[in-house]
């Protein structure tokens, strides 16, 4: 049985005088996580989270489980391990760890193991080596396994702390980053294609809370396309928690601009346009950034020329974290994170509407000014887009 859950987080440790507001945040992240499971509470000891029954009662097998999965997809951890508390005398861990041993070996047959201790409180009467070796030793006699210090199948882990003593064997790695929401919010343009969602993923790991915004062309772009966005959401918030997606109706903005501007700069200025409405969203949201999943030279939107265009209309950073990645480093990722499988379902993208056969691929900031200036009726259209909005709240 599993007696509670040990989170580690990594760069948090690093911010010195604000650690606490990140750790206050991380852990506030964690118990959000957390809220299914109603006997559930997360302390803090010894630089480590530990999460534990209320009633301090073993957890059974499978509520350890899902509060393993729970925590391990919360940005700010690094690893998290199931862990069996014990007395901090030599003897008791090495009861405790030759159990834990021989319960794991039943489900898991290795051949070469190691035993890798820590003693954080100095006072005990014995040192980490001597637990390393009287612990080893033990594991040896019993299942005569080899010790393999380089690349063991079977790392016995042992915690030495004042109170008591933390032993695990897996250790199942975390996203890392930092706590969703230390950064300050961010405007996410969503799309249902692969780029948009990891580019979430990754700006999420670097702390930023999350408001999507999806552009719905309706009748052009089904009700198939906004449902692949939405699933695509709910992926998403796994890591980042919950998180609200609005649904911009953009038709009107589309057929405006279709029959007012020349074809080649159709795309660039359905661009604008988003990045104009999304900066609504951000003064209504206290957003600080604005972010894409655009990658250089990958379309012919995106040469280094019409990202400057595009740029141009925002008053607030365009965050771009894809730019440096090809096409194939982007469908990996997205296949690690899950989005892949829902983004690659066949859908009609709002951007592709009308688009020229020809598109123009280094565009000049006086070309966009010159399009853009006798369009006296954008900037209604824009602001009924913005209140037009769905607001559809995704779980995390």
């Amino acid at each position: 049985m599993i007696d509670a859950v040990l989170i580690r987080y990594g760069e948090v440790f690093l911010k010195k005088g604000n650690r606490r507001t990140f750790l206050g945040r991380l852990q506030g992240n964690l118990v959000k996580k957390l809220a299914g499971f109603e006997d559930i509470e997360v302390a803090c000891p010894h630089g480590r989270f530990l999460v534990f029954r209320r009633d301090r009662q073993p957890m059974d097998p499978d509520q350890a489980s899902r509060v393993t999965a729970a925590v391990a997809t919360t940005f700010g951890v690094t690893s998290v391990s199931p862990v069996v508390l014990t007395e901090t005398t030599l003897e008791a861990i090495i009861d405790t760890g030759r159990r834990l041993a021989s319960a794991h070996l039943e489900e898991h047959p290795v051949e070469r193991f190691r035993v890798t201790a820590s003693r954080p409180w100095k006072r005990h009467p014995f040192g980490s080596m001597e637990v390393q070796r009287e612990l080893g030793a033990a594991v040896v006699q019993d299942h005569g396994l080899k010790v393999d210090l380089g690349t063991p199948e079977m790392n016995l882990g042992v915690e030495a702390h004042r109170d008591n003593a933390w032993l695990y064997v897996d250790r199942i790695p975390g996203p890392g980053g930092l706590p969703v929401g230390s950064s300050g919010t961010g405007v996410l343009l969503l799309s249902g294609g692969i780029d948009s969602p990891v580019a979430a993923w990754m700006m999420a790991k670097r702390g930023l809370r999350l408001e999507a915004v999806y552009f719905h062309s309706f009748p052009y772009t089904s009700e198939q396309a906004r449902r692949k966005v939405e699933d695509l959401s709910r992926i998403i918030a796994r890591w980042h928690g919950p998180m609200n997606l609005r649904v911009v109706p953009f038709t009107a903005v589309q057929e405006y601009l279709k029959d007012r501007v020349p074809a080649p700069l159709l795309v660039l200025l359905y661009r604008r346009a988003m990045i104009r409405i999304a900066l609504r969203v951000a003064a209504e949201v206290r957003g600080g950034a604005l972010i894409t999943g655009e990658s250089l030279a990958q379309v012919a939107s995106q040469t280094m020329e019409n990202l400057a265009v595009i740029e141009e209309a925002s008053s607030l950073p365009i965050l771009r974290p894809l730019v440096g990645f090809d096409k194939q480093e982007t469908m990996d990722k997205a296949r690690l994170l899950g989005t892949y499988e829902v983004s690659i379902r066949p859908h009609i993208d709002c951007c592709s509407l009308f688009a020229p056969a020809h598109p123009e691929t280094r565009a000049k900031a006086a070309q966009i000014k010159e399009a853009e200036a006798p369009l006296d009726g954008l900037d209604s259209l824009l602001e009924q887009a913005h209140t037009g909005a769905e607001v559809v709240h995704i779980d995390g």
